[in-house]
C-alpha cells in the first residue's frame, strides 16, 4: 500500500464580516475550489466550514451549497465539526463548548447526512481538558500542528500518522499537520510536492497530513491568478488523482484502518506564532530577536523545541 494523502481545508470568516468581503472570498476561493473538486472524483478530502459561514453560503450561494451535498452523496468529502461560531474551545465554559460543537454537527447531519467524527480546533489551541467534552459530542479525532508534538520533544520523522491521547478515561486520536506541506501547497509546483511526499514515504510514512486555510486557494495575495488562471490546481489534480504511490484518503478511512503511532500527552499550546502573539508587546519583540539569534547558531534546529512564547 502506498502513501495516504490526507488533504483538508479549513474555511472561516469572522462572524458578521462585511458582506462584500465574504462574497469576494466565496467567489474567488470557495466556489472555484469546489467546482474543480467535482471534476476529479478521485480527489477525496476533508473540509471544515464554521457554522455561520455554511449558513451564509446556503442563503447567498445556493449552488455552492448544492455542490457540498453532491460531494457528500458521492463520498468524496468529509465534514469536520468544531465550534459553530469558531470559538477557541478551551476558553469557553463546558456547557457552551458542547453546545457549539453539537450545533455544528447537527447542522452538518441535517444538510449533508454526515455525523462528523473529526474536529477542527480553532487556532489549533490545544488543551487536554476539552477531551471529555469533544468525546461526548461524538468526536473521535482532531488535528493540531506538528509543532505541538515537536515542541514537546517528538522527532519530525515520527509524525506521519496519528497518536492516541486521553483525559479522565476519554481518548481521542490526534493528527499532526505537516508544516512543510502547509508551506508548499499551493505555492510550489506539483512535482516538488510529489518529491517531498515520496521522500517521507521512503522513510516509512503511511500518512501525509495537510489541513490548512481554504482561502489560500484564491484570496491570499496573487493566489487566484496562480491557482486557477495559471492552472496550478489542474496540474495538482492531474499529478495526484491517479498516482500509483500516493492516494487521496479520507481521515475517517485512515483512522479506522491504520494503527496509532503511540501515545502522546501534549501540554496546552498552539502554533509557534500564536505563542509569540499572545505575549505583551515588549516581550513579543524580545522573543522575535531571540528566535532570530538562535536560528543563526548551531542550535537552529532545536529552536521549535526549546524557544516558546
Amino acid at each position: 500500500m502506498g502513501l495516504s494523502f490526507l488533504f483538508g481545508i479549513h474555511c472561516h470568516q469572522p462572524v458578521d464580516n462585511f458582506k462584500n468581503v465574504v462574497d469576494e472570498v466565496s467567489l474567488k476561493s470557495y466556489i472555484p475550489f469546489i467546482e474543480y473538486a467535482i471534476r476529479y472524483e478521485k480527489f477525496r478530502f476533508a473540509v471544515h466550514y464554521s457554522g455561520w459561514l455554511l449558513d451564509y453560503i446556503k442563503n447567498n450561494f445556493p449552488e455552492l451549497f448544492k455542490n457540498f451535498k453532491l460531494l457528500s452523496e458521492k463520498g468524496q468529502i468529509e465534514f469536520f465539526t468544531g465550534g459553530y461560531y469558531e470559538p477557541v474551545l478551551s476558553s469557553i465554559p463546558k456547557k457552551d463548548r458542547i453546545g457549539q460543537i453539537n450545533k455544528l454537527s447537527n447542522y452538518i447531519y441535517e444538510n449533508f447526512g454526515q455525523n462528523p467524527k473529526g474536529l477542527w480546533l480553532t487556532e489549533r489551541v490545544w488543551d487536554p481538558s476539552i477531551i471529555p467534552d469533544v468525546v461526548e459530542c461524538g468526536v473521535e479525532y482532531l488535528v493540531v500542528d506538528d509543532y505541538h508534538f515537536i515542541s514537546t520533544g517528538f522527532h519530525k520523522d515520527s509524525l506521519y500518522g496519528y497518536y492516541l491521547t486521553e483525559q479522565d478515561g476519554f481518548s481521542v486520536k490526534i493528527f499532526p499537520i505537516d508544516q512543510r506541506l502547509r508551506y508548499i501547497v499551493p505555492f510550489r509546483e506539483p512535482e516538488e510536492i510529489e518529491k517531498y511526499l515520496l521522500s517521507i514515504s521512503d522513510k516509512g510514512a503511511t500518512g501525509a497530513i495537510l489541513f490548512d486555510d481554504g482561502e489560500k486557494f484564491g484570496v491570499w495575495p496573487k493566489t487566484y491568478e496562480w491557482v486557477y488562471e495559471k492552472g496550478w490546481l489542474s496540474r495538482f489534480f492531474d499529478k495526484f488523482v491517479s498516482h500509483k504511490e500516493i492516494d487521496f484518503t479520507l481521515y475517517s478511512e485512515f483512522a479506522s484502518r491504520e494503527k496509532p503511532l503511540g501515545l502522546a500527552y501534549l501540554p496546552m499550546t498552539s502554533y509557534m506564532e500564536m505563542g509569540q502573539w499572545s505575549l505583551f508587546p515588549d516581550k513579543a519583540l524580545v522573543i522575535e530577536k531571540l528566535i532570530g539569534f538562535v536560528k543563526k547558531t548551531e542550535y537552529a534546529e532545536f529552536c521549535e523545541l526549546f524557544v516558546k512564547g
